[in-house]
């Protein structure tokens, strides 16, 4: 009898720990602690969040995709430019070669040829001249020195070319320094 005493009051202990348990979980969640719509809220902000990042860094990879693209394609624009100073050196040579010695045919050919190959390899490398002759100016491809009164063209069309220009995959690399009919 004794013993049976002791489990209800084991029972009965027991009994009011599970209920102050109990009292203390519903206190903790009026509180503070969030209820389940609260947790079903917070779980839909850190999904967007990180949808939104997922979003961000794929956008990022493809900028850096760009920027890549580009410079491989842009990347040697400075070195072309330089090779351009190389190329009006070699057509101001063939223009006094001309001048100074038309009769010697094989010099000039031998200059031409220069100029032929340093073309040919400005074109291997997607650099392409500007078109001047029997076009009207345009000031994204040429650049105007000065106004010339010629009969022959119509004002506004570019009359003479004084430096070669040239494109480097459809960017301007050097622009035409023309002139133009008034």
């Amino acid at each position: 009898m004794v013993d049976e005493r002791e489990n209800i009051s084991e029972l009965s202990n027991e009994e009011v720990e599970a209920t102050q348990d109990k009292e203390a979980l519903e206190e903790t969640a009026q509180e503070g602690e969030p209820g389940i719509d609260e947790l079903k809220a917070q779980v839909e902000e850190l999904k967007d969040k990180y949808l939104r990042t997922l979003a961000e860094m794929e956008n990022m990879k493809k900028r850096q995709e760009r920027h890549y693209q580009d410079i491989l394609k842009y990347g040697k624009e400075g070195v072309l430019r330089d090779f351009l100073l190389v190329y009006d050196a070699v057509e101001k040579s063939i223009a006094s070669a001309i001048e100074l010695y038309p009769d010697d045919e094989h010099f000039i050919l031998g200059l031409r040829m220069t100029e032929k190959l340093l073309l040919e390899t400005l074109k291997k490398h997607s650099v392409e001249p500007i078109e001047t002759e029997n076009v009207t100016f345009d000031p994204h491809f040429h650049e105007a020195m000065m106004q010339v009164k010629r009969d022959d063209l119509q004002p506004g069309m570019v009359a003479d070319e004084i430096e070669k220009g040239f494109i480097l995959n459809n960017r301007v690399l050097r622009p035409a320094k023309v002139t133009v009919a008034d």
